[in-house]
């Protein structure tokens, strides 16, 4: 596939689940975020591969599912792992662009 098909994609779901994360009821809405939760560990290959343009969507779908009160401390455990692969993956391409980083 195209990958700017993908980025289109994936900047669209992402986009769709941060206006949905408001709408998740507080109390009673763990399953609903569980389906975002794993939404987003099943997309990480493509996310994290096409970082580039995805990670400030990636970052705010991380942080407003963390800071949901109907997030449950597994689903948190889950969120703070993909936020590492995502971070880590933000800081292997920044490395690349970064012109004052020394040569290996």
């Amino acid at each position: 596939m195209d990958p700017l098909t993908i980025i289109a994609i994936i900047n669209a779901v992402l986009s769709i689940s941060g206006a949905l994360i408001p709408l998740i009821p507080s109390v009673g809405g763990s399953a609903s975020i569980q389906k975002l939760v794993d939404m987003l560990t099943a997309l990480a290959p493509l996310i994290t591969d096409q970082i580039g343009v995805t990670y400030t969507g990636v970052k705010n779908i991380i942080s407003a599912l963390g800071s949901h009160p109907g997030t449950t401390a597994d689903q948190l455990a889950v969120l703070m792992v993909f936020n590492k692969q995502v971070d880590d993956a933000w800081d292997a391409l920044s490395g690349q662009l970064d012109p004052d980083v020394p040569i290996a």
